[in-house]
């Protein structure tokens, strides 16, 4: 009797693994020399062509360099800087804020940081610089017009729009009404707008430019502004104050200068202390204490008193 046999299947032995090739799959270290050899090209691809960028940007500044000294885009003399709009400034003050003069060049130039510089001084309201290519220069300024003078703590001018810009200094022009009455409060600004008071002075003033003598703006010394009454004008070299008040200002202007060389020949201006006219259709005048005398009445003449010193003189020429 044959004996059977019993096949036992039996598992493969297990090499045992490196520590130093653990997880690692056959041929790994053949497939990472041949990636080795591949990316030393690459790095030195890319140093090489960082290395190039860097040699022509440094070319580029060194070009650059040379343009903005070379003598082509540079002044050569301070006759090739035009400048117009200047009445106070002199040209030597423009090119001293805006620094330019000689040896400036066109390329190097900033335009907006010259009208900016320009712009800060008390005088200019607007600059505008052009480059004429390839070394000459256009500066057009537009300089602030002052109308008159406003008292506070010291003067200040004041332009048209009511705006206070510059105090009054040595050597400045001073032959300007001089606005009394107001404070720097009248002259705070919301939202841009002109308060209304400054406002009235200004169209004052507008009329005042067009009025004939001697009520012309040039022969007003001061003009007193009384927030609830009005206005009040003081002329150069007459001691009589005008009273105008706010309403009617172009009729009460042209009837004052209608009857004026009346006053002037009759000899009533050196006595009279204030011209009233606040009334409608009357011309008030208050005398000096010392002249307060009764004045001889002409034949026709109309009088009308208010108090002592209130006479309604016939104005009417002979």
């Amino acid at each position: 009797m044959s004996r059977s046999t019993r096949l036992i299947s039996q598992k493969p032995a297990k090499k045992k693994k490196s520590l130093l090739r653990r997880n690692q799959p056959r041929n790994a270290y053949r497939r990472r020399r041949r990636g080795d050899k591949k990316v030393w090209p690459r790095i030195l691809y890319a140093t090489l062509g960082v290395a190039g960028l860097a040699g022509i940007s440094l070319g580029l500044v060194i070009l650059y360099y040379q343009l903005l000294t070379w003598s082509v885009f540079c002044i050569k003399d301070i006759k090739n800087i035009e400048i117009t709009g200047t009445k106070r400034l002199t040209p030597a003050q423009v090119l001293e804020l805006t620094d330019l003069g000689p040896r400036t060049s066109l390329l190097a130039l900033r335009p907006a940081g010259a009208e900016q510089a320009l712009r800060a001084h008390p005088w200019v309201t607007k600059a505008e610089l052009t480059r004429q290519w390839p070394n000459r220069l256009t500066l057009h300024l537009t300089e602030r017009e002052p109308v008159a003078l406003v008292q506070l703590q010291e003067l200040y001018y004041t332009d048209r729009s009511g705006s206070l810009f510059k105090p009054l200094s040595p050597g400045d022009p001073h032959d300007f009404p001089v606005i009394t009455g107001l404070s720097r409060e009248h002259f705070s600004r919301d939202q841009g707008a002109a308060p209304v008071l400054v406002g009235r002075v200004m169209k004052l003033l507008d009329l005042l430019q067009k009025a004939p003598a001697p009520l012309k703006k040039s022969h007003v010394a001061e003009i007193n502004v009384d927030p609830e009454r009005g206005f009040t004008l003081y002329l150069n070299g007459v001691k009589t104050a005008l009273y105008l008040g706010f309403s009617d200002l172009p009729d009460k202007i042209q009837k004052l200068s209608r009857v004026w060389p009346v006053l002037a020949q009759r000899g009533y201006l050196a006595r009279t202390g204030r011209i009233n006219l606040g009334h409608p259709h009357r011309l008030l005048l208050s005398l000096k204490v010392s002249d307060n005398k009764a004045m001889p009445a002409k034949k026709g003449t109309e009088r009308e008193e208010k108090g002592p010193h209130h006479r309604q003189p016939d104005l009417r020429p002979d």
